[in-house]
């Protein structure tokens, strides 16, 4: 779902686990704190340039922001 978010996005070209993959051997997080509990869960990795500089970080935060904020009203009904 929020990779479907991300890829409609203008000029963010995004992979999905690329050059990894997700496993129980390599990975942690998402397996315990996500898969093993059910919860909706998301790991990120935003290229290290991106995010050098404060204008990058506040670009990338808020793009996420409203990017995961979409993606929960799909996954959580609203009174």
């Amino acid at each position: 779902m929020l990779l479907d978010l991300i890829r409609r996005e203008h000029g963010i070209i995004v992979a999905d686990n690329e050059p990894y993959s997700v496993s129980n051997d390599t990975d942690y997080t998402v397996a315990v704190h996500g898969e093993r509990r059910g919860i909706p869960h998301v790991e990120l990795e935003v290229r290290p340039d991106l995010i050098a500089d404060a204008p990058g970080q506040i670009l990338w935060a808020a793009c996420l922001e409203r990017l995961l904020e979409e993606a929960s009203t799909m996954l959580i009904p609203r009174c």
